[in-house]
């Protein structure tokens, strides 16, 4: 696995095949169901803003990196792959209420917060890496995660550097950002709204590959009079990705100098204490040995136990025992904070492969009330009915995302997904010539899926894959 940050964070994120475990990082929690997507598809997305994001293709290489929580695509889930989602330049204007910034109490009106996230969707649809971290003020952020630690100036420059330079990297968070959009994933606006005094942006993630997908809530502040991206709510790792760079920082500084953690106090200097057993515990479950991952946890100090990152790793080494085991780390995650959600997201593939459908729809249930309805999360559960054989509730679900958001290619592919299983071929038909003509999909050659076997067998198909021909201006020209 690439690391995420500098080498000395870099076992701190354990890659997992393609789970990923208290990760600094940006990508995917839980892979929906995609569409029947053939694997050689190519597409190039346009949004409605006319800017386009070309994609790989169902093919292409997942990014290596993910929030804290499950990244799979569950045993149980549909035959093939999703396309790009339009691009995640796609934005509006808030229409609520101005904030107030706590520094210099200007106001952020609706209009300036607008353009400053047409700016960030810009640069991600266009790929490029440096404009968006103009964006986020990763200087403050390094700041916020370093509070109360005691580095001597001489040093202090080039500590910070190995946690903000690796941002310019692909294998950074915004590298992860832009790769996961520019390679047939998304990354996507789902609102503007506000928590306290703080004015935000969720996004929703969903990598290329069917390899998951996860929710950033940007906090925007004024800095130095402009806009700029002031932390990150990972929903994935159920906090801030200052908090999770503040861990990797307290354990770095711990084996560099531990002098330095002197003015650290409680949770902090316990988490320094630890820091050799907390890593030999992430290294444990990095290599699935989950009882021995477990056995050290029971060991840690009682403060440390209750970080959210270790609490995480936790559940997915119960995942691997056995139920009651998951449940009772999921239980005691929700006791230490009960709006978490990154618990769910790591369950969900455990849900669905295990035919745990009531606690996947819960689970969902919850994630879509605090994200406020995202259409997205209907393909999601449209997947669980697919894996049910329930296509008529998996059907209507997606025609639910479809009016809600007509953009969302990856319904699009779910709906050819369930056209197919109910041998709709004619609708199948219409849904295909759709994805052709409104996200520019070339669809392939399908006779190389084993999901279009029957299809291919039907008149529909034989009509469809005959070359249409239009007549313009007294020319013959071949569709």
């Amino acid at each position: 696995m690439a690391t995420h940050g500098s080498e000395s964070m870099g076992w701190w994120f354990p890659r997992m095949g393609r789970l990923m475990l208290a990760g600094c990082l940006a990508a995917g929690a839980f892979s929906a169901a995609g569409g029947t997507q053939p694997a050689w598809a190519q597409q190039s997305t346009k949004s409605k803003s006319g800017t386009a994001t070309k994609g790989a293709g169902a093919g292409a290489a997942a990014p290596a990196g993910a929030a804290a929580g499950g990244a799979t695509k569950a045993g149980a889930n549909a035959a093939g792959t999703k396309g790009a989602n339009p691009p995640g330049a796609q934005i509006k204007a808030s229409s609520k209420p101005a904030q107030v910034d706590e520094e210099n109490l200007d106001l952020l009106s609706g209009e300036e917060v607008g353009t400053f996230l047409e700016s960030l969707g810009t640069a991600i649809d266009e790929g490029k890496l440096a404009d968006f971290n103009r964006n986020i003020d990763w200087e403050r952020i390094s700041a916020v995660a370093s509070q109360g630690f005691q580095i001597p100036p001489k040093s202090k420059g080039k500590f910070l550097a190995e946690f903000r330079d690796p941002q310019d990297e692909e294998t950074g968070f915004s590298g992860q950002v832009i790769k996961s959009a520019t390679t047939g994933g998304s990354y996507a606006l789902v609102k503007v709204h506000e928590v306290g005094r703080d004015v935000r942006a969720l996004f929703r993630m969903v990598l290329p590959d069917d390899a998951g997908f996860n929710y950033h809530d940007y906090v925007i502040g004024r800095v130095d009079g402009k806009l700029k991206v002031v932390d990150i709510y990972i929903y994935g790792s159920g906090e801030m990705l200052s908090s999770m760079i503040r861990r990797a920082m307290i354990i770095s500084a711990a084996h560099q100098a531990p002098e330095w953690l002197k003015g650290l106090q409680g949770r902090d200097l316990d988490m320094a204490k630890a820091g050799k057993m907390v890593k030999e515990y992430s290294d444990r479950a990095g290599r699935q040995d989950a009882e021995g991952c477990l056995a050290l946890y029971a060991k840690l100090p009682a403060t440390v136990q209750k970080e959210k990152g270790v609490m995480l790793v936790r559940l997915y080494a119960s995942t691997l025992i056995d139920d009651t085991t998951q449940q009772l780390a999921l239980t005691e995650l929700k006791k230490s904070d009960p709006r978490d959600f990154a618990g769910d997201l790591q369950c969900l593939p455990s849900y669905l492969s295990g035919q745990k459908y009531e606690l996947f729809q819960k689970a969902i249930g919850r994630l879509k009330k605090e994200v406020g309805g995202d259409p997205y999360l209907n393909v999601v559960l449209a997947d669980m009915h697919v894996a049910q054989q329930d296509y008529a509730s998996a059907r209507k679900l997606l025609e639910e995302a479809i009016a809600a958001d007509d953009t969302l290619i990856d319904a699009w592919w779910a709906m050819v997904t369930v056209c197919l299983r109910e041998q709709n071929y004619a609708q199948a038909v219409k849904t295909l010539d759709k994805l052709a003509s409104d996200f520019q999909v070339d669809v392939g050659d399908v006779t190389r899926n084993a999901e279009y076997a029957d299809f291919v067998k039907s008149p529909e198909y034989q009509k469809w894959k005959k070359p249409k021909v239009a007549k313009t201006s007294g020319e013959t020209r071949v569709k």
